[in-house]
């Protein structure tokens, strides 16, 4: 009886996933003018680190945004790995699973959608562990 505590844990988690869906698809469209403006745009150009710094950041910052309301507006739930596990299930199964990254590194053109991929699959896992580093800091000193 007490897995149904984290139910909201992996409704949080599909939210989020559908959350970085949407954004990703808002900003597709300045994103191709970027790429598009650029003069001198070939496959290892500065414009992939900066897309990819780009996407990155986007994710960090909302799954972090999702996981820090989760635990103040819902902080009678359990706020644990599972339900950390719980809320990055889906969006590791929307990342590895039905997006398939190509795995290929060859030119930043390439590894763009790979390493937004790949640091999709696991943004929540980082943050909780960050999180939880940080409150072990304090309680030590």
């Amino acid at each position: 009886m007490k897995l149904v505590r984290y139910l909201p844990a992996l409704a949080i988690g599909f939210l989020l996933a559908q959350m970085i869906l949407t954004l990703f698809g808002l900003a597709s469209s300045y994103i191709l003018g970027y790429l598009s403006a650029a003069a001198d745009l070939n496959e290892n150009g500065i414009q992939y680190l900066w897309l990819i710094l780009h996407d990155v950041s986007l994710v960090f910052i909302l799954s972090a945004s999702v996981y820090f309301g989760y635990r103040k507006f819902l902080s009678q739930l359990p706020d644990d790995l599972f339900s950390a596990i719980l809320m990055q299930l889906p969006i590791a199964y929307q990342c590895l699973y039905l997006l398939r990254p190509a795995y290929d590194f060859s030119s930043l053109a390439s590894s763009a959608s790979t390493i937004s991929s790949l640091t999709a699959s696991i943004s929540v896992l980082l943050i909780y562990y960050i999180c939880k580093g940080h409150r072990t800091s304090f309680k030590s000193n």
